[in-house]
């Protein structure tokens, strides 16, 4: 598929198989691991799976799933995912971007044009979630427009231990009022 969404800073487009080193790198992070779920150590084989199944997803409308390129750097920074729900006429976004890359401003700038995307493809609502205690990606949805709906008590299991989640969405009509 020859998606590609362009922003100020950023190339959102399909992973390719040879992106799989980059994310594995990017990846293989605990911290990382620790507020997303990631498998850690996380492998190239695990990217490599992963990169695999994209083609039919997106093919059928499913998922996007898309690598974050910085212009600037030329060079993946992260990645982010819109899973639809064709049933119930939703998008679910995630996204995760590499540690030396945090606090620039590059997942907020994802995320919004991946809602625009979304509510391109006539969507009624885009909802993402985040673990409580991820301040920072609770920041980069709010950043983006999207209302937190609520929290779901010990939604998540990371290491063991159960976690919050805080759930967050924005309607297609929110979404066009507040668009310039």
């Amino acid at each position: 598929m020859d998606l590609i969404l362009e922003t100020e800073r950023l190339i959102l487009q399909p992973f390719k198989e040879e992106d799989a080193i980059r994310i594995r790198d990017l990846a293989n992070d605990k911290v990382l691991a620790d507020i997303i779920g990631l498998p850690h150590p996380y492998e190239l084989k695990h990217a490599k799976e992963w990169i695999s199944i994209q083609p039919k997803q997106m093919n059928e409308g499913d998922e996007y799933p898309l690598k974050i390129v910085c212009k600037q750097l030329n060079e993946i920074i992260g990645t982010i995912t819109l899973r639809v729900d064709k049933h119930h006429n939703k998008g679910e976004l995630g996204y995760w971007i590499g540690k030396d890359y945090w606090g620039k401003g590059f997942a907020t700038e994802a995320v919004k044009k991946i809602i625009e995307f979304g509510f391109n493809l006539s969507l009624n609502k885009i909802c993402a979630s985040a673990i409580t205690r991820n301040i920072a990606s609770k920041k980069v949805l709010e950043k983006a427009g999207l209302k937190k709906e609520g929290t779901l008590r010990q939604n998540k299991r990371l290491q063991n231990t159960y976690e919050d989640v805080d759930v967050y969405g924005l309607l297609q009509n929110e979404y066009k009022r507040c668009k310039p």
